[in-house]
């Protein structure tokens, strides 16, 4: 059998084109979904409390205070007064056993606790 160019052909296009065809099933990557603001902030500031736990002074101290001894979603939940925090710390201290905070760190503690988880603050 004698050469032939014309019967060759489709055989050498499929010889070329073969080693193409795995990387045809080959998919880039999808991106990862972008975070919002807010998570980013909280994840690049302090992972730690999450993104629905305000950013400011005190938040450390407050974070590390109450998260002792309960979830920080149950502080979240309660929208006192500053009196009403203050007591509450009193109340504690005194039936619960929780250490009392020095006067500075009371004050930043009840500072933060008043503005952000007050009788006006927003749930999410």
């Amino acid at each position: 059998m004698l050469f032939s160019l014309e019967r060759s052909l489709p055989v050498l296009a499929f010889a070329l084109l073969l080693p193409m065809a795995g990387h045809a099933t080959e998919t880039t990557p999808a991106p990862a979904p972008a975070q919002s603001a807010t998570a980013a902030a909280a994840i690049d500031e302090d992972d730690e409390f999450g993104p629905d736990w305000p950013l400011g002074p005190g938040r450390e101290d407050t974070g590390y205070l109450c998260g002792a001894c309960h979830s920080l979603a149950i502080v979240k939940q309660q929208g006192l007064t500053r009196g009403d925090w203050d007591e509450l710390i009193d109340w504690m201290v005194e039936e619960q056993g929780m250490a009392e905070p020095e006067t500075s760190e009371r004050d930043l503690i009840l500072d933060y606790l008043a503005e952000h988880f007050n009788v006006d603050r927003v749930l999410k």
